[in-house]
């Protein structure tokens, strides 16, 4: 395949499962592929130095977006391809991408489908179009300090879409276990309370906390994710939780600090009555 004027950046942490496939999914047809790696303990950086053209350590930072740019800004050239570790590029993507780049584009910003694969099916019914600007001009993006708002358009920014395909889409393969999906919910979430909260935001009311949770399962019955079996049902009610604890936390991270104090008072309270009745 001829190769594309493309840097496909790539942040990595702990990937050896995944990392490979995305690897061999970008080396026949990426000009150039550089991974940033945030000090991973297993195979990592042994299977990103067989793929790709760079590899480049990186400290491990909550904002992981943030280490992206430093991949980005070492990139040669001008089109810059975004890839997690848990994402493949089918042939049929990575031919339209390379024959978009050599007709000269004018569009600074395509939005690439994605496929999810989640629990170890397709979620049909998931939003997978129109996708996400994973393929831009390298001054066409900002990137934000905000966990899973990292890259966002510059004001102006020309941004086309691809077709609604399959063939044409990302195919992303996320947790392959429950625990998985309840480690990193629980992780991420109180990343997004903190920021928050240094952001200034207040703590949410109960009246906030709901509808906003609630339209996950919303978009389950409106999208009828029942196609997706329990798969489908699993992920509407973690993507409520995701919503409903991310803003939970941003009360308990304030009201945690004092919670220990106010509970041994309380047990002092209901010891010191064994003293009274001696």
């Amino acid at each position: 395949m001829e190769r594309a004027p493309v840097t496909a950046v790539l942040i990595t942490l702990n990937e050896e499962h995944n990392l490979e496939y995305a690897l061999r999914s970008l080396r026949p047809w990426c000009d150039e592929i550089i991974v940033v790696d945030m000090l991973s303990e297993d195979r990592t950086p042994e299977i990103a130095a067989r793929y790709a053209d760079l590899v480049l350590p990186h400290d491990r930072i909550e904002a992981f977006d943030q280490a992206r740019r430093t991949g980005i800004e070492r990139a040669r050239n001008e089109w810059i391809l975004v890839l997690d570790a848990d994402e493949v590029i089918p042939p049929r993507l990575a031919a339209w991408i390379t024959d978009w780049l050599r007709q000269g584009p004018d569009h600074d910003i395509a939005r690439v489908p994605r496929v999810n694969v989640f629990l170890g099916r397709w979620l049909r019914s998931s939003n997978w179009w129109p996708g996400r600007p994973r393929l831009f001009r390298r001054r066409s993006m900002r990137i934000s300090a905000q966990l899973h708002r990292g890259l966002q358009p510059v004001p102006g920014a020309r941004v086309m879409r691809l077709p609604k395909h399959p063939q044409l889409s990302m195919w992303h393969f996320s947790y392959g276990s429950l625990e998985s999906l309840t480690h990193k919910t629980n992780r991420y979430t109180t990343i997004e309370a903190r920021q928050a909260i240094s952001r200034g935001r207040p703590r949410p009311k109960p009246r906030h906390l709901f509808p906003r949770a609630l339209r996950p399962l919303w978009s389950y019955v409106r999208r009828r994710g029942y196609r997706d079996g329990l798969a489908g049902l699993t992920y509407a009610i973690d993507r409520a939780y995701y919503r409903y604890l991310a803003m939970a936390k941003r009360w308990d991270e304030r009201e945690a600090p004092g919670r220990q104090a106010r509970y041994d008072r309380m047990r002092e309270g209901i010891v010191r009555g064994y003293e009274t009745t001696d």
